[in-house]
């Protein structure tokens, strides 16, 4: 071997910058095939938690599913009560089970496939029935007991059958019809078959919470009683009598009001006192000197009284979730209950009216208040962001502070007394364009940039949602109401 002059081997040949560049590459090169190994980790671990994000978010109660712009009309029932029935809905094992009132007076109950819209059971409750001179027939009450005890245990429907219409004092003219008979019939919403029914007084009310059927009535004497039954058997488990005789107008009719969440019920009349009972049937609280109360939940997990008194701003106590005490903050306005609430902006709940306002359900104060539209009741709140319609369009507000985040116009028809509904499948914000033709219109949250618009029926005057598919509410007077489903 060749050594140079001072005994060491010799330097290997230096061929330049290529040279240096190539010991560079194949020195740098592991390094960014590990760079790009972790931004594919890093972009593959985002996207499973974006897709898990949004199906947790689309199985809220009112979220739709994945909607693009390629949305069309599925079908279409244009058959009288389609709109009741679909705003009355439970969906039960993927059908639209609801109630419904056709033009000769007959009650059905149905079950409607959401694919096709073809009704798959149809069940008469009552009729069929003329209804008085100018009146309309109420759609049957129901409500679905889904036991939470076994697997085994399948749901049950519900409903509070009113029927024999007349008018009070035999006037014609009278658009408040008084049933004279009344039924409570129990459903299989897989089947439609009628599994049980018995009588009830006609001027009962129902309401079905945590697997009790609670029915009140008017008493001969006028008083208002309040019986927890089994909803199956109809077997009663407590009864509550009102200590004093249930108030009413003078010439109106005396109605029993009823409103039953989380294991408490309240009950009264259209003015007057009303009593607060827990799940046992003891009092906890009288309201005295209202003109009305009713059990809310603003928010998931949050229960309330609201209460009016006269023609003053209505009230919104909150109630302890410990049943054995009612104390809470009060707070003025009438509840805004968000039809999509994701959790987010956790302790806070809305009021109406002039000023939306966000209120400290702990301690009742103010947090921030801003002026809105008294027609505007429709709030989407999805990642810290509440979405609102208004007179012009479409805005987003932080919910923590109420800041406006960014507000769109949306072309709406002047002087409309009826915002449109505010809709989303947690991807998108959606929203009814109605001047001119129809279109949903898709906005982007974060910004409110227009994604996309897909054209809908032309008779289309609002939006809903069930059972996670985006349906258009048609009401016309002279073409009668419809429901488009899209899809």
């Amino acid at each position: 071997m060749r050594h140079d002059d001072d005994g060491s081997p010799p330097a290997p040949p230096d061929d330049g910058p290529r040279a240096t560049a190539a010991t560079r590459a194949r020195r740098w090169w592991p390094i960014a095939v590990g760079v790009v190994a972790v931004l594919a980790v890093t972009q593959a671990t985002l996207a499973t938690r974006d897709r898990s994000h949004l199906s947790r978010i689309q199985a809220r109660p009112g979220v739709a599913h994945t909607t693009d712009a390629a949305v069309t009309e599925k079908w279409r029932r244009d058959v009288p009560g389609s709109i009741e029935l679909a705003q009355s809905a439970t969906v039960v094992d993927g059908r639209w089970v609801g109630a419904a009132v056709a033009a000769d007076g007959t009650q059905t109950l149905q079950a409607i496939d959401p694919e096709t819209g073809a009704t798959t059971w149809s069940t008469v409750l009552a009729g069929p029935e003329p209804a008085p001179t100018g009146a309309l027939l109420p759609t049957p009450t129901c409500g679905l007991d889904r036991p939470t005890g076994t697997a085994s245990d399948s749901p049950a429907l519900l409903c509070l059958v009113l029927a024999g219409y007349a008018t009070p004092g035999g006037s014609a003219s009278s658009t408040s019809p008084e049933p004279s008979s009344a039924r409570i019939v129990v459903v299989d919403p897989a089947t439609g078959a009628v599994t049980a029914e018995r009588a009830a007084a006609p001027s009962s009310v129902l309401a079905v919470d945590a697997e009790v059927a609670y029915v009140a009535e008017v008493t001969a004497d006028g008083f208002g009683l309040v019986t927890a039954t089994d909803p199956r058997t109809g077997a009663s488990r407590w009864t509550f009598r009102t200590p004093q005789p249930l108030q009413v107008t003078p010439g109106q009719p005396l109605h029993v009001r009823l409103s039953a969440a989380d294991g408490r019920v309240l009950m009264g009349s259209k003015q007057g006192p009303a009593w607060l009972l827990s799940s046992d049937g003891s009092v906890e609280r009288e309201i005295t000197d209202v003109a009305g109360a009713a059990l809310v939940a603003p928010r998931a997990g949050v229960l309330a009284l609201q209460t009016w008194s006269g023609s003053s701003s209505p009230h919104l106590n909150v109630l302890a979730s410990d049943s054995g005490s009612t104390a809470g903050p009060t707070i003025q306005g009438d509840v805004v209950t968000p039809t999509i609430d994701d959790g987010s902006a956790p302790g806070l709940i809305f009021t109406g009216g002039s000023h939306l306002t966000a209120w400290d359900a702990a301690s009742g104060a103010e947090r921030w208040s801003v002026s809105v539209s008294s027609a505007a009741r429709n709030l989407v709140l999805l990642d810290g962001r509440l979405y609102q319609s208004t007179e012009i369009g479409l805005r987003a507000l932080d919910a923590t502070s109420g800041a406006l985040l960014w507000q769109k116009r949306v072309l709406i028809p002047a002087g409309s007394s009826h915002l449109p509904t505010v809709v989303s499948d947690g991807r998108a914000v959606f929203l009814l364009e109605t001047a001119s033709t129809r279109r949903l219109v898709a906005f982007d949250p974060t910004d409110g940039s227009r994604m996309w618009a897909s054209m809908l029926p032309e008779d289309t005057t609002d939006l809903a949602v069930l059972g996670g598919r985006i349906v258009a509410l048609q009401r016309s007077y002279f073409h009668g109401d419809a429901v488009s489903a899209l899809g």
